[in-house]
């Protein structure tokens, strides 16, 4: 299975990441235009392998000015 998170900071992205990094011993960063996707394949207790990419796609510093 594979879940997308997007958030609107950075700030909250990392947040994210954290959390879930508890439980995924890797994670990847993969550059997109605008961004970077981190890509995470934590160890579910049960069920299909998982595997979550977080995202910052918020408006931007400069654009929210």
């Amino acid at each position: 299975m594979r879940v997308l998170i997007v958030t609107a900071v950075p700030a909250e992205r990392d947040a994210v990441v954290r959390g879930i990094g508890a439980t995924a011993p890797e994670m990847a960063e993969l550059p997109v235009p605008g961004g970077t996707i981190h890509r995470l394949s934590p160890v579910p207790p049960t069920g299909p392998p998982l595997t979550v990419d977080v995202l910052a796609a918020g408006v931007g510093p400069a654009a929210a000015a």
